[in-house]
């Protein structure tokens, strides 16, 4: 993937090669590209969020989407036991600001504070960064809101975003249709059509697929 130079400075998260990478966060990405599909759009009436649901064999498939708190759900691509540890970890962060404060978290605010943490496996020798990428959907003060949790900490506030294996096809989907004046109907049915472009070899139906709305009236 990233070539002969990445040799030797990929055996630390706290190495840096001499083109200033991290070679093991740049690892930690293409798992998040590796993963099932994952969508979210945000427009002025709510949020949606949606994934492919990966079913093997006899298994029954995994949630794809997660409540985390009252106000936010939370939808990830990549390495589905890191995935599940960042969620836990988004939920007492939550739940510890709410006894705080006695108000739900702003959705800005956890994103933030999940990129921290995830953060921290980015620079502590004996630890390797977190191989997924997460999206945090929700309505607080500030209206609807999607932010992304990259694996190397960073934290992006996002208008639509795709994430996991296809994910290059399925944004060019969502630059084409984006607007903020979507509707909820109109983001789940372009929400499916990106998951179809990224999904090209899957038959898609209503099992394999985890779809959340959250709608905001001001």
């Amino acid at each position: 993937m990233l070539g002969p130079q990445s040799m030797g400075y990929d055996r630390s998260p706290l190495m840096y090669s001499p083109e200033g990478r991290i070679i093991q966060t740049e690892y930690a990405r293409e798992s998040v590209r590796r993963g099932s599909i994952a969508i979210g759009i945000k427009s002025k009436h709510g949020v949606v969020l949606a994934g492919l649901l990966r079913v093997v064999d006899l298994n029954e498939p995994d949630l794809k989407i997660h409540k985390v708190s009252d106000n936010i759900q939370a939808i990830f691509a990549g390495v589905a036991a890191d995935g599940r540890v960042l969620i836990s970890r988004a939920r007492l962060e939550a739940e510890i600001f709410k006894l705080t404060y006695s108000v739900q978290m702003d959705v800005r605010g956890l994103a933030i504070k999940t990129g921290d943490y995830v953060q921290v496996f980015t620079q502590q020798g004996g630890l390797r960064p977190f191989g997924v990428g997460m999206l945090f959907g929700g309505i607080d003060e500030t209206g609807p809101s999607l932010q992304f949790v990259d694996p190397g900490g960073g934290v992006v506030s996002c208008k639509a975003k795709a994430m996991g294996e296809g994910d290059s096809e399925a944004i060019a989907y969502l630059k084409e249709k984006y607007s903020d004046e979507l509707t909820t109907d109109q983001m789940v049915q372009i929400a499916k059509e990106a998951i179809k472009k990224a999904a090209r070899d899957v038959e898609l139906t209503d099992d394999n697929i985890a779809i959340e709305i959250m709608p905001y009236k001001a």
